[in-house]
């Protein structure tokens, strides 16, 4: 046999066994539940808790105030895993329950966001939300500002989110830096401003895939009919006949072919 026909045999075979080898998924599990948490700016809600401040803080809609001695310093927003999309290598959406509302100097400062979403693209990160930000400095008119699914802080992302085992990964992302649209909710921020004690955490659990896939149909006497191969499968039939064509017109026998290739039976 000629050292071209071997080269062609090796081929045509190398391929039409890794078509016909179990393919290995990624995508194996699914998101269960999570959490995120922002605490803003710890130092902002350290100042809205004084007493000449006057402040309230509220949460609601499954949001969560987090208090450590007595004093409000983080947030938590169950994950919507319904509304979350990532692909395989954690870009996507991460959608947010739950609204907060800050509120002080006896109505001069309103601050009330919801819908909250962690947008992730490769290394960059953004807290995205809608929001109403009410108030006037001493003796102004008051103003309201509004935003629909804009983003209010941007962070580094230095890990991919995406996961391929079940089980829970946490992850920290700090500091935050400032929008144009955080500084019309915050005003004592500026756009570009580095917040380095403003932190976005997030927590995700995964649970192992159910295999929902058609496993054939149950017939009267209790045997099974194998479920119909479409898509990927075909595809696959299709190449592996194409090969093993070329290789009887290569002058391979059956019996060798059978050998080259696994899963290949001879017609009977």
């Amino acid at each position: 046999m000629s050292r071209t026909s071997s080269l062609a045999i090796a081929t045509a075979a190398a391929t039409a066994a890794s078509l016909l080898a179990p393919i290995a998924h990624a995508d194996t599990v699914q998101l269960e539940s999570g959490a995120a948490t922002w605490n803003m700016k710890a130092s902002f809600l350290k100042y809205i808790q004084a007493p000449f401040v006057a402040g309230t803080i509220t949460a609601s809609e499954g949001a969560e105030k987090v208090v450590e001695g007595g004093k409000v310093t983080n947030f938590s927003f169950p994950v919507n895993t319904a509304g979350t999309k990532l692909d395989n290598n954690g870009n996507g959406t991460i959608d947010l329950d739950g609204a907060v509302r800050v509120e002080g100097h006896h109505g001069a400062m309103d601050i009330q966001l919801s819908d909250l979403k962690l947008l992730i693209n490769g290394t960059e990160g953004i807290l995205q939300a809608d929001y109403v930000r009410t108030g006037a400095m001493p003796g102004n008119e008051t103003t309201t500002s509004t935003g629909d699914d804009k983003p209010i802080m941007t962070f580094t992302v230095p890990n991919s989110v995406a996961t391929d085992k079940a089980g829970e990964q946490s992850f920290t992302f700090t500091p935050t830096t400032v929008t144009e649209d955080g500084e019309i909710i915050f005003e004592s921020y500026k756009k570009g401003d580095v917040l380095d004690d403003g932190t976005v955490g997030l927590t995700l659990k995964y649970s192992e895939k159910k295999d929902d896939a058609p496993s054939g149909t149950q017939t009267p006497g209790g045997a099974k009919t194998p479920a119909p191969q479409t898509g990927s499968g075909s595809s696959t039939g299709a190449v592996v006949a194409a090969v093993v064509a070329v290789l009887a017109a290569l002058g391979i026998g059956g019996a060798l072919i059978s050998g080259l290739i696994p899963g290949f039976k001879l017609p009977l």
